[in-house]
């Protein structure tokens, strides 16, 4: 344990996580000091730039069901966490865009500051946008977030209950959910630590259904898995990822 908690404060450990705590407050003070907290700097903004080059074994069902909302009409795409769009330079690559879409992504400011001027050279169509507003996702066709809920101290539904328009579309990946129990952990993500939320399932989809969401799909991501460093019992050996749609 002290070697493995040494590595982890030196950042050696990326991806692992450590400790198991019932608060976003218990987890964020748990971190080491060593690194910063969060992806609000720019190191962080300068992460999965790997993506940008393939698509993930994960990231198809999310294309198909973009896809899909794309031919019923939708042209706005709302994507919570979505770093500098990445989603949307990769996707466009596999599937098509419709030529008057509007992607709006919504992150921590550090990153959306680098995905404005990464736009200016990488997207001439200017289709992608950035905005700090949390409620700019009323109105959008679909709310799109894939590996990014669990940063957050609110909830996915508590993060949609206040819009006023909700989106028709949610689409939902990389998700990390236990089957019995709700908890937080520590990530190292090398340059920083986060404090990381693991939901119980069934909880997070009746959140959902209570808002008005029905469940059109859900899928695993088994090249995923979340270790939390000694604790087994709280690790996880795949993540999920649902396809939603408000009831009208």
């Amino acid at each position: 344990m002290r070697r493995f908690d040494e590595a982890f404060a030196a950042g050696q450990r990326i991806g692992c996580c450590r400790g198991v705590f019932e608060t976003v407050a218990q987890a964020a003070s748990a971190a080491p000091q060593t690194r910063p907290l969060g992806y609000d700097h720019d190191e962080g903004a300068g992460m999965y730039r790997d993506r940008l080059a393939r698509v993930y074994p994960n990231d198809y069902p999310m294309m198909v069901w973009l896809e899909n909302a794309f031919a019923q009409g939708a042209r706005s795409v709302y994507d919570l966490g979505g770093h500098i769009g990445i989603a949307y330079y990769t996707y466009q690559r596999i599937i098509a865009f419709p030529d008057d879409l509007t992607w709006t992504v919504h992150d921590v400011p550090a990153v959306m500051e680098e995905g404005r001027r990464e736009a200016l050279q990488r997207d001439p169509a200017r289709r992608l946008q950035f905005s700090e507003r949390v409620d700019a996702a009323s109105g959008a066709d679909v709310f799109f977030t894939a590996g990014c809920v669990q940063y957050l101290e609110d909830t996915l539904a508590q993060r949609l209950a206040p819009l006023a328009d909700k989106p028709r579309w949610l689409f939902v990946n990389l998700l990390p959910l236990h089957e019995q129990r709700a908890y937080w952990t520590v990530q190292s993500i090398g340059t920083a630590f986060c404090p990381y939320r693991i939901q119980h399932a069934k909880t997070f989809f009746a959140e959902l259904e209570a808002l008005g969401y029905e469940v059109l799909d859900t899928w695993e991501n088994p090249d995923k898995s979340c270790w939390i460093a000694f604790e087994p019992e709280y690790s996880l050996d795949r993540y999920y990822g649902a396809a939603l749609r408000l009831r009208r």
